[in-house]
């Protein structure tokens, strides 16, 4: 995420400052609590992997769910909240929000001190959520810096790969958290994911940068039924103004993906000069292999010069291009599957939306002219060290290589 702070983000947040200021004073639970006789409806765990850059907006993150999920259960809807919080300077903790008499928040676990941005350790916070607490469905929201598929340091230095991280993980994309130096593999994530029975996550929301890329959506389609994610950075503080009024959105019976999406996007559409600069997507999954065979019949015999890609809608600010519009290149590399691409993709992204420029005053700031609510990659020939990370994606290794 990138931290850009807008100012006057957090007057409503005041009242509810009790809320982090109790954490330490918490009796420790334990996971092995008896579950609710009632079903629950739906789970919803929210993993802040805040030990990084981000860490001074865990707090406030956690309050802005707070609300949103109090304000949400104040109607007897029987669902549940999940917090895992790993900032500087803390113990990573387990916390669950909750409106029953023993009050609102209340500390389920506190792990040693740990890297959130390893996936052995992801799932096992999962664990401890999924193997003592069921539901009808289940969503999963991740905060923290992300860079979609890119390997480690990818999006800085695309040419050559860091010495060490090429001896040990000549192939990684460690880029869905951070935690210090540690990046998280994209892979290992997916892998992280199982839920009981086989299910599918009703949905996951990347509240970090470049995550609406069609190669992490093909990456976790047997994961999840809907991503709600941006193919560009998220300015900070990100979704925390809107969790409070938008959150009981995901808790519907079907998860108003859409309208939660629509709600940040009016928030940050509705600001000023570099602020008023944000992108948003709804993915639906069931499709992406379709999406895959247009995407192959494109791109299979097109070899852009240079020129041609610098022409093209690009997502991130830096001299290189990394993150494409997929529906401009698709069409760009083969005028004839407009078509086709015009009737599938609203059946894959069901809602995208973009402000008119991003951070336009900035160094490599650019105009938003096509948004299609998914990125992609095209292979140059300079970017060596990504090139060959790239291969090893599901989506590359399915249709391209």
């Amino acid at each position: 995420m990138k931290s850009f702070v807008a100012h006057n983000i957090l007057p409503y947040l005041q009242h509810l400052a009790f809320l982090v200021c109790i954490l330490p004073f918490c009796t420790a639970c334990h996971t092995e609590d008896s579950i609710d006789e009632l079903p629950t409806n739906r789970i919803l765990i929210a993993y802040l992997s805040g030990d990084n850059s981000l860490s001074s907006e865990i707090n406030q993150k956690i309050n802005a769910l707070a609300t949103g999920f109090l304000n949400t259960e104040s109607n007897n809807l029987n669902n549940r909240l999940f917090i895992y919080r790993d900032n500087r300077n803390a113990q990573p903790q387990l916390i669950e929000i909750s409106n029953t008499h023993n009050g609102p928040l209340r500390t389920l676990k506190t792990y040693p001190a740990q890297n959130s941005a390893d996936a052995s350790i992801m799932a096992q916070v999962l664990r401890d959520v999924l193997n003592n607490y069921s539901a009808t469905s289940y969503g999963l929201i991740i905060f923290s810096h992300g860079t979609a598929w890119l390997p480690t340091q990818g999006l800085t230095n695309p040419y050559t790969a860091p010495a060490q991280n090429m001896k040990d993980h000549p192939t990684n994309t460690r880029t869905v958290a951070t935690d210090g130096s540690n990046e998280l593999e994209l892979i290992d994530f997916a892998a992280s994911l199982p839920l009981p029975r086989g299910q599918k996550w009703d949905f996951i929301l990347f509240e970090n940068c470049y995550m609406a890329s069609i190669e992490v959506a093909y990456e976790l389609k047997d994961k999840t039924e809907a991503i709600l994610a941006s193919a560009t950075e998220i300015l900070s503080p990100g979704m925390t103004e809107i969790y409070p009024s938008a959150l009981s959105l995901l808790y519907q019976p079907a998860p108003s993906l859409e309208s939660f999406a629509k709600a940040y996007f009016d928030l940050w559409n509705a600001k000023s000069g570099n602020y008023r600069s944000a992108t948003i997507s709804v993915i639906r999954t069931a499709r992406l292999a379709e999406l895959g065979t247009l995407a192959r019949a494109a791109f299979i015999r097109w070899q852009p010069d240079a020129n041609s890609i610098a022409s093209l809608q690009c997502f991130n600010r830096n001299k290189w291009h990394l993150f494409f519009d997929l529906e401009e290149a698709i069409v760009t590399a083969n005028p004839a599957l407009q078509t086709y691409l015009s009737q599938l993709l609203p059946h894959i992204v069901t809602y995208a939306a973009a402000t008119p420029s991003f951070i336009q005053n900035e160094p490599y700031g650019f105009n938003l002219l096509y948004h299609c609510g998914l990125s992609c990659y095209i292979p140059q020939h300079e970017f060596f060290y990504i090139n060959t990370v790239y291969k090893q994606t599901a989506w590359s290794k399915e249709f391209f290589y």
